[in-house]
């Protein structure tokens, strides 16, 4: 693969030291990553339930009150770092051409509070990640910022341009890796404590979704082929040794790769949807647009024990994965929207898969985190998610 280096205006913003708010630090780039050798590995084993099995509302997941949010109301991700500490942002005021206002609530052990944000104007919010208990990072837009010590520091990576886009953080003891989209090509950015540097992917690429951990960065997408001939699912690797690698993975027509999780070096976890991979090209732009279907997705879940992904065998489920999260490689959820618009939760205990529902009418995406120390799990999202009736929920299993 051949990497496009098309942001050499970026060279002024990236790759110097970084300050507080305001301070535009510049470019470094990494070098093209090489491809690996392909996988070979066989998948963990999974026996499930036949698709007939009725699957009945769960009631171990309950609604937990946050704080009133206006209408059009929505969360977007969560992060635990305890059983009595957690993150979660989210939106409130959105409309059809709206994103909304941004929310930022924390779990003191008993109950949600709003935390003001660290810009002068509210901001909508993008990605978030936490570090222990007092280590939060959270995007919005083109812009970060960080808190440490109860204290704010933001940071403008590409000084004031805005037409750079963050779609998801993951930090690592006082480090920090972000991936978004910019004006021509998707970017990862990476925070050694002291400074940005940033990677650019290339043309066709998909990246949404990153885990770091031990050093590890995996982080998960697809990628759009030639031709209009549709998308396969795409994993790159960053080793501690600064090694890259593309990852590859089998060959899924249609798969997209929405959320990565890894437990440790050897066990990591990636999910997302299947679906009609039939593709067009628009005839004003010259890109490959997806063409609409009917064809309910199907669940995506592909699997790294330490030499080889591979995809794992699920029931017949009508499912849209879009988060996942493990407590270890016999405690792993993952989640998403089904047909019906139903939350689902599909739980696997190193034997066999099974799903919970619940209620509601998810139109968006459903982020699931675990909670350290405990089996329990929260879970937040939005019902009515495109409407002026948006309504935010967080859910907490236990």
């Amino acid at each position: 693969m051949t990497i496009m280096w098309r942001m050499a205006a970026m060279v002024a913003f990236l790759g110097v030291p970084a300050a507080c708010s305001g301070e535009t630090p510049g470019a470094v780039r990494s070098p093209t990553p090489p491809v690996s050798p392909a996988a070979t590995a066989s998948a963990p084993p999974t026996t499930s339930p036949t698709p007939s099995d009725p699957i009945k509302q769960s009631r171990r997941w309950k609604d937990i009150k946050v704080p009133k949010l206006t209408s059009a109301s929505g969360m977007i991700e969560v992060k635990a770092p305890g059983p009595r500490d957690a993150w979660a942002i989210g939106f409130e005021d959105s409309a059809d051409d709206e994103l909304g206002w941004g929310v930022l609530l924390r779990w003191d052990g008993s109950t949600w509070a709003r935390v003001p944000l660290p810009w002068n104007r509210l901001e909508h919010l993008s990605a978030l990640d936490v570090d222990g208990q007092d280590d939060v990072w959270i995007s919005a837009g083109s812009k970060l910022a960080r808190r440490s010590g109860g204290r704010w520091r933001t940071f403008k990576p590409f000084g004031i341009a805005e037409n750079f886009f963050f779609r998801d953080i993951a930090v690592d003891k006082g480090r920090a890796v972000l991936l978004g989209d910019g004006p021509q090509l998707p970017f990862v950015v990476r925070w050694d404590g002291r400074k940005f540097t940033m990677q650019d992917y290339y043309d066709g690429a998909r990246l949404n979704a990153i885990s770091f951990k031990s050093g590890h960065e995996w982080i998960v997408g697809a990628t759009d082929h030639l031709k209009c001939e549709g998308v396969t699912p795409e994993i790159w690797h960053r080793g501690p040794a600064h090694t890259n690698w593309n990852g590859q993975v089998p060959h899924v027509r249609g798969g997209v790769l929405k959320s990565v999780w890894q437990t440790d070096p050897d066990d990591v976890w990636a999910v997302g949807e299947i679906s009609s991979s039939e593709q067009e090209r628009d005839y004003q732009s010259g890109e490959c647009i997806d063409k609409r279907s009917d064809v309910p997705p199907v669940p995506l879940v592909m699997h790294w024990d330490g030499a080889a992904w591979k995809s794992v065998k699920l029931p017949a489920w009508n499912v849209s994965l879009t988060s996942v999260t493990a407590a270890g490689k016999n405690h792993v959820w993952a989640s998403g929207v089904g047909p019906a618009d139903e939350i689902v939760f599909l739980h696997y205990d190193g034997e066999k898969w099974t799903r919970e529902d619940r209620r509601g009418a998810a139109e968006s995406s459903v982020n699931t985190t675990t909670i350290p120390g405990t089996s329990d799990l929260w879970s937040v999202g939005t019902i009515n998610g495109t409407t002026d009736d948006a309504q935010a929920f967080v859910l907490r299993r236990r």
